[in-house]
């Protein structure tokens, strides 16, 4: 029995196939994280009116909307708002995550050698088979680090034994691209505002952190995202037929314009000048992501490239190019199954349905001006004269129209009575009553007698003569020899000499 025990042992010992080692803590504890279950409903486009009366997105434009009254007038450079504590331990988070990606760069120029080489020289390289191959390769390396370590990250930063650091992850992991086909879109920036809204649900952050999460962590993420799509040449997750903004980010626009809602110091078709782009592009989101498409498109003009976004960017004023962008955004982006699809919906952002469905909205622009306490008094007399001027205006203006008013009535009454008369001196007369026969047909009715006309209706009686009659007065003039002197001709010796032979023919059929 020892033998064979020791056979087995020799043969185990030679094969490694079998040789695992031990798990890390961080990967034994991102696996039981990883056990809680997040479901992806959204299968088929029948499925997105149910997204759209779901609880998350409720809170989505809730959210939305409200970050972005909660950011007018803010700069992002002057420090006018509040960082606290646990927004500085999340921002570490990104500083841990730019590490990272420094450390997995597919040229190995992690250890220190960036720095000497650059990134100019990076992004000049041509994009090979091979260096795509490698990039992605790299990529994959980053988020499987990312996926291990990231609960640990978390729970040091947030607070132990939270429990709902397995959705944060989820929606986090998810925000910086897809690791199936290596590429990045505006669903991966969804995942990231669904991390930052969950943020606020469970507690972690509060209301003093509004403008910091968007100014600050938001803006960390951008460029975050920008490396890595630079770093490891991530494409564009799906290009559109009508895009708002362009292919990637589209809420850095959004954000950006309700900036410049209150207390902005340029217009909207101002943004293109030199001297606007070089002083404020460092106070507000829209001028740099802005700076940064106008680079990656080589300094060609917006609307050859952004049309839509060149034409929201033409109006008048800040609100009203917040509205249009909001609205294509719930269009184009949120209303898109092919983005929508790859959302994950766990605990606090779930799938379940809103009971209203009434939506929040963004109230941007200046606050209306209140009335001074110390002028109280003076105001009110001013109220009461200015009511006692649209009295009076009201008055007159009810005299007008009253007047209006019975003028069109007199007017009414005389067309009405000069219609009367009219109708009085011509009265209309039945056809079968008063038409005479033989003048309606045009021959005398052989039945009754032989009348002469009057004098008075001679002329009127009288049918008008044709070319071919009056040739024919001239050829045979005994025809007409028998025609008295008003003009009525003896119908019988007129039949007699047309029919001619033709005897006992009824002339008077029709």
């Amino acid at each position: 029995m020892c033998v064979y025990v020791r056979i087995y042992d020799i043969e185990m010992s030679s094969k490694n196939i079998h040789n695992v080692d031990d798990p890390t803590e961080d990967a034994l504890k991102a696996t039981s994280f990883a056990q809680h279950i997040f479901s992806k409903p959204v299968r088929s486009p029948a499925d997105l009116g149910k997204w759209k009366r779901s609880h998350a997105y409720n809170d989505l434009i809730a959210y939305i909307n409200n970050t972005s009254m909660a950011i007018q007038g803010h700069r992002q450079n002057s420090k006018d708002f509040v960082v606290t504590r646990q927004m500085e331990k999340l921002s570490k988070i990104f500083n841990w995550l730019e590490r990272l990606v420094q450390e997995c760069h597919p040229l190995g120029i992690g250890h220190g050698l960036l720095r000497c080489v650059g990134n100019d020289k990076i992004n000049m390289m041509d994009s090979t088979l091979s260096l795509r191959q490698k990039c992605h390769r790299a990529y994959r390396h980053w988020v499987k680090l990312v996926q291990e370590r990231v609960y640990s990250i978390l729970e040091l930063q947030v607070k132990p034994h939270c429990k709902h650091i397995n959705e944060l992850a989820q929606y986090l992991t998810r925000s910086f691209g897809s690791l199936q086909q290596y590429d990045y879109g505006p669903g991966h920036e969804l995942m990231f505002v669904f991390y930052l809204c969950s943020l606020f649900k469970s507690g972690i952050l509060g209301a003093d952190d509004t403008v910091a999460a968007v100014l600050l962590l938001f803006q960390r993420y951008l460029d975050l995202v920008r490396r890595l799509i630079s770093f490891f040449r991530l494409t564009i997750s799906r290009e559109r037929d009508s895009n708002v903004v362009e292919e990637r980010n589209v809420l850095p626009y959004i954000w950006g314009c309700a900036q410049l809602c209150r207390s902005h110091p340029f217009d909207p078709p101002q943004w293109e000048l030199p001297a606007v782009m070089e002083t404020y592009r460092k106070n507000y989101m829209l001028l740099s992501s802005l700076e940064h498409l106008q680079k990656k498109m080589n300094h060609v003009a917006l609307g050859v490239h952004s049309y839509q976004l060149w034409c929201v960017l033409s109006l008048s004023n800040w609100p009203d190019a917040y509205t249009g962008l909001m609205a294509s955004y719930v269009k184009h982006v949120l209303s898109d199954f092919y983005t929508i699809q790859d959302l994950v919906f766990c605990e606090m952002l779930s799938f379940t349905r809103q009971p209203s469905e009434y939506l929040q909205q963004a109230f941007l622009g200046e606050p209306p001006e209140l009335p001074t306490p110390s002028s109280s008094t003076g105001d009110s007399e001013e109220q009461e004269e200015e009511k006692m001027e649209e009295e009076d205006d009201s008055e007159t203006e009810q005299l007008m129209q009253e007047s209006r008013h019975i003028q069109a009535i007199e007017k009414k009454r005389k067309l009405n009575e000069k219609t009367r008369i009219l109708y009085a001196a011509c009265l209309p007369v039945p056809l079968y009553r008063n038409l005479k026969t033989d003048v309606f047909l045009g021959f005398q009715d052989p039945r009754k007698p032989i009348e002469k006309p009057d004098d008075t209706t001679a002329h009127v009686l009288r049918r008008p003569r044709c070319r071919h009659e009056a040739e024919r007065r001239e050829t045979s003039p005994d025809l007409y020899n028998n025609q008295n002197k008003t003009g009525s001709l003896d119908s019988e010796n007129a039949i007699k000499a047309l029919t001619g032979n033709m005897s006992g023919a009824s002339y008077y059929t029709i």
